[in-house]
């Protein structure tokens, strides 16, 4: 054995076992950082998710799979919507599609908003045109807060 390679004074250098090829690195970058600055111990944050100790590293560096039970308990543990996260984590994904592009037409109709009538959407803008006028303000312009002193 190379003794320079076993001397105290070198500093210790991880890294994963297997490098993570799943596209997830930004998703697992961002969950480090929002997991990070929660105030609760690692330890504490793998028995919320109810994953073994020792597990949460292996997670986010990409050695473990990460599934969606995990993103899942993850979001609900730091109260997010688990959008936010796929979004921010994989920000340039490119979709041709929408889910609803992929169910059948009749279900696709039934689920659709009904559209409200020209008489319908005239008299919400009449409205909404009174209770901006008799609030005083101006349409576009800026709100203007009066700001207590304390």
């Amino acid at each position: 054995m190379d003794r320079a390679l076993a001397a105290p004074s070198r500093p210790r250098v991880e890294f994963p076992i297997m490098a993570s090829r799943d596209g997830l690195d930004l998703l697992r970058a961002q969950l480090r950082l929002a997991l990070a600055a929660l105030p609760v111990s690692p330890r504490r944050i793998e028995d919320a998710l109810g994953i073994g100790h020792g597990t949460l590293p292996r997670l986010l560096d990409g050695r473990m799979d990460l599934k969606l039970r995990h993103l899942l308990e993850i979001c609900r543990l730091l109260k997010i919507h688990p959008r936010e996260l796929i979004e921010r984590g994989l920000p340039d994904w490119k979709a041709e599609h929408r889910l609803d592009d992929w169910k059948p037409l009749s279900i696709r109709k039934a689920v659709q908003p009904l559209a409200l009538s020209d008489e319908v959407l005239e008299a919400v803008r009449t409205v909404v045109r009174e209770e901006i006028s008799r609030a005083g303000l101006t349409p576009g312009a800026e709100r203007q807060t009066k700001r207590r002193n304390r």
